[in-house]
């Protein structure tokens, strides 16, 4: 091994001495003499001359030679590196964390650093990644779905038109079937169906023959007047309010409101003067009292129609069969003219059971739709 130049000491790791601190490389500087005793001049007056001293850098105390000036101690062999794996990249190992020449033990030398970069070698291989396999290429029926998605769409939008476009009719299929055989069916229009705006519907008489009104199509009923042949007196509700039930409630259009006759109505008629002569395509009524207050259903509690038979100025008469439910059942007619039309009472249920049943028969509305005459 080398020796510092300045001390002889073994030079270890590093630029400096690790004795002396002497700069490895440096020129050694002589030491700087020191000057010579003289003779004393005659007007210094004699002094006792100290002894000289001479001081070389041999006469300086010995150091302990540092930890690393040592003999290194053998460290045993390390373990073989596991071998690398070509899929992964070499780094190069820092200056910094290389083991000293003199910590290695005999015969050991270090691991080959590559130079340079090799892509192959050092990027991270490809296989984790997904295939795109080529597209799967589109069979000879594959427009099929497409077409049919099509046709399917344009259907809807047809059936959505007509059904946004049309006008809608105020009572079922089954009503009209039925006017012609006289009764209406079991499975009549309940509360608020077919009872919307009478002009939206179509009188569509097939007879040619067939009078024609004029103008919209309204519920007359609203401004005729009522014949009938007994009124129930007045009654004081739960609340303590005085409640009348006269004829003209029947075309009020407030099914709250009702005109009722004592006990079994059956066979009698109300007759019903129009304000002017109409042609008429519907007719109907509430069949009952369809009052409901403070939890009390007065429906039930009364006396309901279940058959009446409708007459008109020329003779023509058709009945109609009514459901036990509180609600406007409509009932198409045949187109005809006329300024009076007669509703005679063919059957009712029996009075109202329990604590609040009553023996009254009562009609809570009557509609009539037409159009004027012309």
């Amino acid at each position: 091994m080398d020796t510092c130049a300045r001390c002889g000491a073994e030079l270890g790791v590093g630029r400096f001495c690790l004795n002396c601190g002497h700069r490895i490389g440096d020129p050694v500087r002589p030491p700087a003499p020191h000057p010579s005793p003289t003779a004393p001049s005659a007007a210094t007056p004699p002094a006792t001359a100290a002894p000289p001293v001479t001081a070389t850098a041999s006469e300086a105390p010995p150091l302990d030679p540092p930890v690393q000036a040592a003999d290194p101690t053998p460290v045993p062999p390390l373990p073989p590196a596991p071998p690398v794996e070509p899929a992964r990249s070499v780094q190069p190992v820092p200056s910094a964390r290389r083991r000293p020449v003199a910590d290695r033990a005999p015969g050991t030398e270090p691991a080959p650093v590559p130079t340079t970069w090799d892509p192959e070698r050092d990027l991270l291989p490809y296989h984790d990644s997904d295939e795109l396999g080529p597209d799967d290429p589109l069979g000879a029926r594959g427009w099929i779905p497409w077409v049919v998605g099509a046709v399917v769409l344009v259907a809807v939008v047809v059936v959505l038109l007509r059904v946004f476009d049309s006008e809608p009719v105020a009572e079922p299929t089954p009503d009209d079937t039925a006017a012609a055989a006289g009764a209406s069916p079991s499975d009549d229009p309940g509360p608020g169906d077919g009872a919307s705006d009478p002009a939206s519907d179509d009188s569509g008489g097939s007879d040619p023959a067939a009078p024609e009104g004029t103008g919209p199509r309204t519920d007359v009923a609203t401004a005729a007047t009522f014949a009938v042949p007994a009124t129930a007196p007045p009654t004081t509700d739960l609340d303590g309010n005085l409640v009348a039930y006269d004829a003209a409630q029947m075309g009020d259009g407030t099914p709250s409101t009702t005109w009722r006759t004592a006990g079994d109505a059956t066979g009698q008629t109300i007759t019903i003067t129009l304000a002017e002569p109409t042609v008429l395509d519907r007719v109907g009524l509430v069949n009952g009292y369809a009052k409901q207050v403070a939890g009390v259903d007065w429906y039930p509690n009364n006396r309901r129609i279940l058959a009446v038979t409708w007459g008109f100025d020329d003779g023509t008469t058709v009945q109609q069969t009514l459901a036990e439910r509180a609600g406007l059942q409509r009932l198409k007619v045949p187109p005809v003219e006329t300024s009076t039309v007669t509703l005679r009472i063919d059957e009712v249920t029996p009075p109202g059971s329990g604590p609040l049943g009553r023996d009254y028969t009562a009609i809570s509305e009557v509609s009539l739709v037409g159009r004027r005459a012309g």
